[in-house]
């Protein structure tokens, strides 16, 4: 039985360096983890008004999270922040109605110089705080 892990790459460049890294680490990963890539870049911005009915791509990336059982963030450090049209896509994954797509999941947060480095913990920062919300 594999490991299933949802990948969110915070670059919404197509061919952006966090996405080349995201593929790699999928290649170097044991093959007991199953990856699947969960798309970001057709979320709508965040609207308040849309909490109890969401667009379809919010449904569809919420199950999808649902489904895994962890989560790999390959984020951008734009000043140790995510970038703003990935962080107001993300926030529609807030919780609402008690209904979080991860809280309880296991999630690693990396991006292309380095590991874990003080940036990186910086940019896990809103990753954590929309997963307890």
């Amino acid at each position: 039985m594999s490991f299933k892990v949802a990948v969110v790459v915070g670059s919404l460049r197509r061919d952006s360096f966090n996405a080349q890294l995201a593929r790699a680490l999928v290649k170097l990963a044991p093959t007991d983890f199953a990856f699947k890539q969960s798309e970001i870049g057709d979320l709508p911005l965040y609207n308040q008004d849309d909490d109890g009915n969401p667009a379809n791509e919010v449904q569809r990336l919420k199950s999808e999270i649902k489904s895994a059982n962890g989560l790999l963030f390959v984020t951008p450090s734009i000043i140790a922040r995510y970038q703003a049209s990935s962080k107001m896509r993300l926030t529609t994954l807030l919780v609402r109605n008690g209904q979080s797509a991860w809280v309880g999941k296991p999630a690693g947060v990396c991006r292309r110089f380095g590991w874990c480095d003080r940036y990186c913990a910086r940019a896990a920062a809103p990753a954590k705080y929309i997963g307890l919300s």
